[in-house]
């Protein structure tokens, strides 16, 4: 199972939806999240999204 949070964008500019996997505790691109953070974004994490993209299209069906 996935989760979004938010945290820093891999640039720094700015907060993004970042997804996580249940229980890790660090987004699928690496970032590191603070899960207690309550910031909101319209924007997503790219390079997050792209893996997990990747991950839904491999992943074989329960």
């Amino acid at each position: 199972m996935y989760e979004m949070h938010v945290g820093i964008a891999v640039s720094g500019a700015r907060p993004v939806w970042h997804v996580v996997a249940h229980g890790q505790r660090a987004t699928l691109c690496g970032r590191p999240f603070d899960p207690e953070e309550d910031t909101q974004t319209d924007h997503h994490c790219l390079p997050c999204m792209t893996a997990f993209q990747r991950r839904m299209q491999t992943s074989e069906p329960a």
